[in-house]
């Protein structure tokens, strides 16, 4: 079907077909404008009141608006010859058909999406996309069409996107092109605006390239003058950089990315990131034979398709999610030769939770891409990611999550394997995205004991009843196994019948677990599964943990609270949901063992502090 075309991206042009359609001058153009901009979405009359006037709109301005919407209507429609408006108007507002109508500023943010899409693989292609993308500009958005509102708001951040694109462009073009046919483009984007500090260092970068160094250095001159007159600065460090490099004479400088290979050095280099196994570990048998059925399928996983599998790990504070997930990514490292990524999200940490955009920063410079050259948005780089993983044997373990969002965009799609820990069930990555959950408990007793003997070594002798009580004090939580064996370690003229005794007369007994650092104290650890509570979450723990080990049920929880017993129900879910509970019986939910075992006053009193 034929749609009439709206070119915002110099002067207004409307067309369809052959026919060039003539939109009256002033508020007509200003009221397309506004619903092109918002290419299929409803706008509401009283936005499109402040785009047409201002903060100073007529009495009646929605009557007016109807009538410049019907003059509109009159040109549009009449060139289609009666087959519906492309102008609707429902629910106190109007929207300009997506079916019926094409815009030039829509299609070139679908344009360089598409080409950010081909970076990590086809560089070359991608080059080709961002030229089509630019080809729409014919001169300054929305040249010509008074509204004032619309170039304040809307057409600067069209200006960056133009900017970031040909950046991009120019950036392909160093490394696969003749870094001289691009000085001319450079000189001119440096002409209408001196201040673009990414355009300088483009452009010194291509005459060093071009044979004339000293003309670089003559620019980098000039770029620092300007910069120095116009805002009290010196230039950035990428051009600092690239001044010292052909001071020195750089290899870098000369190095450029072969023709067809990956851009910005994604895809050169086998990310090798995996934290060292070099503890301690015992049992866990069936959780590794579990994660080898659920990752790698049947067989060794040597002739295995990697078709974007993703497991979840998930498991109290302490119990060791990512001494799981490390040591069969050590075991399993040479199943995956195009690499292995690890990144800690920091969900629950003393460190703030990472952002998406942060982590897919980290995923693409481990992976040899040039940090101040990668796209800015999430959509834009989690493209860029998927990309340069696409077709490759890797592992990506994402520990410590602290919400499905942070890591959705990181998800390699149909390509890699991904491991993911968390203190949360994450129950939407496995409703959305398909993941399979292992959800990982404290150890049994024997192994609890067997780990302990591991971690003391020769520091003591055997003391078989002092070992099984310590480890039973310890809830069979690892992270506390291996914080007191530390604590013994240090104290080798004391027996373990004495540490023993010391334990249980402590007054706030998680102070046993602390070593003098946050991320080693298991109840500054465990405090963090606390910070995200909600209000009454909170209280109805700190009610369970005042009495530890009676199992309560919605019904008990509501009389405590004075709440409905379907709210109840679903506080106590929430503390399911990151392991501050866990459930005794069909109804009835209880705290975990490690809380059974220390009543401690102080992780009580950060909980009654949250209510």
């Amino acid at each position: 079907m034929q749609r009439i075309v709206v070119r915002l991206l110099g002067a207004l042009d409307v067309s369809y077909g052959t026919e060039r359609l003539t939109v009256p001058a002033g508020r007509p153009r200003a009221l397309l404008a506004a619903l092109a901009l918002r290419h299929g979405e409803l706008v509401p009359v009283e936005e499109i009141t402040e785009r047409l006037w201002g903060a100073d709109p007529p009495a009646a301005a929605r009557t007016t608006v109807r009538g410049h919407v019907k003059r509109l209507r009159r040109v549009l429609d009449a060139a289609r010859d009666g087959a519906g408006s492309v102008v609707d108007g429902e629910r106190g507002g109007y929207r300009l058909s997506r079916d019926r109508v094409t815009v030039d500023t829509t299609e070139f943010r679908d344009r360089a999406r598409g080409a950010t899409a081909l970076r990590a693989a086809r560089p070359d292609a991608e080059a080709v996309a961002l030229d089509r993308a630019l080809d729409l500009w014919r001169g300054p958005a929305l040249e010509g069409i008074d509204a004032p509102s619309l170039h304040r708001d809307v057409v600067p951040s069209l200006e960056e996107l133009r900017l970031r694109v040909v950046h991009r462009r120019i950036a392909i073009g160093l490394e696969l092109e003749d870094p001289a046919d691009h000085i001319p483009r450079l000189r001119e984007m440096l002409a209408a605006d001196p201040l673009q500090e990414r355009f300088w260092a483009q452009l010194i970068l291509a005459l060093y390239r071009s044979g004339r160094p000293a003309e670089a250095l003559r620019e980098y001159a000039r770029c620092r003058r300007l910069l120095g007159e116009r805002l009290g600065v010196d230039p950035g460090r990428e051009v600092r950089e690239l001044h010292q490099q052909i001071l020195v004479g750089g290899p870098a400088l000369t190095a450029a990315v072969r023709p067809g290979a990956p851009a910005g050095g994604l895809g050169r280099y086998v990310p090798r990131q995996l934290p060292a196994d070099d503890v301690p570990f015992v049992g866990r048998s069936d959780e590794l034979a579990a994660l080898d059925g659920e990752l790698l399928g049947d067989g060794d996983g040597r002739a295995m398709d990697f078709t974007g599998r993703v497991l979840l790990l998930d498991g109290p504070a302490g119990v060791g999610k990512t001494a799981l997930a490390v040591h069969w990514a050590n075991r399993r490292r040479e199943l995956f030769p195009d690499g292995q990524i690890y990144l800690d999200l920091a969900g629950f940490s003393t460190r703030r939770p990472m952002s998406a955009d942060d982590a897919l920063h980290a995923l693409l410079v481990g992976l040899g891409a040039a940090g101040h050259d990668l796209p800015a948005g999430t959509y834009e780089r989690s493209a860029l990611l998927r990309s340069a993983l696409a077709g490759r044997r890797i592992l990506l373990v994402l520990d410590n999550v602290l919400r499905p969002e942070q890591i959705r965009p990181l998800l390699p799609g149909p390509a890699g394997i991904t491991l993911v820990t968390s203190r949360n069930q994450l129950r939407g990555l496995v409703v959305r995205n398909g993941a399979r959950r292992l959800t990982l408990t404290p150890l049994g007793l024997e192994q609890a004991v067997v780990l302990l003997q591991a971690l003391l070594s020769d520091t003591h002798g055997t003391e078989p009843d002092s070992l099984r009580e310590l480890a039973a004090l310890c809830g069979g939580l690892p992270l506390a196994l291996r914080i007191l064996a530390e604590r013994a370690a240090l104290r080798p003229e004391v027996s373990l019948a004495r540490l023993v005794g010391e334990i249980r007369g402590e007054r706030e007994p998680l102070g046993t677990f602390q070593l003098g650092e946050d991320s080693t104290d298991l109840r500054t650890v465990m405090s963090w599964s606390l910070r995200g509570l909600t209000d009454a979450a909170a209280r109805l723990h700190n009610v369970l943990a005042q009495n530890a080990g009676v199992p309560v049920c919605p019904a008990d929880a509501a009389a405590v609270l004075g709440v409905p017993e379907r709210t109840a129900a679903l506080l106590l879910d929430e503390l399911a949901q990151i392991h501050l509970v866990e459930r005794h019986s069909s109804d009835r939910y209880r705290l975990p063992p490690v809380f059974l075992a220390h009543r401690d006053r102080r992780l009580q009193a950060m909980t009654a502090g949250r209510a």
